[in-house]
């Protein structure tokens, strides 16, 4: 059995956001929990293992997960983490401004943000197609 935590502990260490660590334990459970979910969602139809066989209530996989596996669901949980940055209307608000453009303008942040979630979702895939190909049942393959 695979614990929530090992998962939760390779997501942090492909990021920084030192607002994470501020929440109150229960509310930074939740988002894992969360991001966790989205990831799994995900990767599922590709994953040899039943990824739906967990349980959130003691947080933790029913079976041993892959060290592979773990490293694939932490980078679509970071893809996931990135995308409320994305999609924050404030960047939007600031995209859409008629001010002049200072040096460090909201467009650019936006842009910059959009560039980290983009290479973020295609390192995701790139892992995902990776593992696919991989593991796939090539026998069994219908043409």
């Amino acid at each position: 059995m695979t614990e929530y935590k090992v998962m939760f502990d390779k997501f942090k260490d492909k990021i920084t956001d030192p607002d994470l660590l501020l929440y109150l334990e229960g509310v930074q459970q939740e988002i894992l929990i969360s991001l966790l979910t989205s990831a799994c969602t995900k990767f599922k139809r590709l994953c040899k293992q039943n990824l739906a066989d967990r349980d959130d209530t003691a947080k933790k996989f029913n079976f041993v997960v892959d060290d592979e596996v773990i490293d694939i669901l932490s980078d679509i949980m970071v893809e996931y983490w990135l995308k409320p940055s994305l999609n924050n209307i404030e960047n939007l608000r600031n995209q859409l401004s008629t001010k002049d453009f200072k040096v460090f303008s909201p467009a650019d942040l936006l842009r910059a943000i959009q560039n980290t979630y983009n290479l973020s979702r295609q390192h995701a895939k790139s892992a995902m197609n990776e593992y696919s190909f991989i593991n796939g049942d090539w026998e069994n393959l219908k043409s």
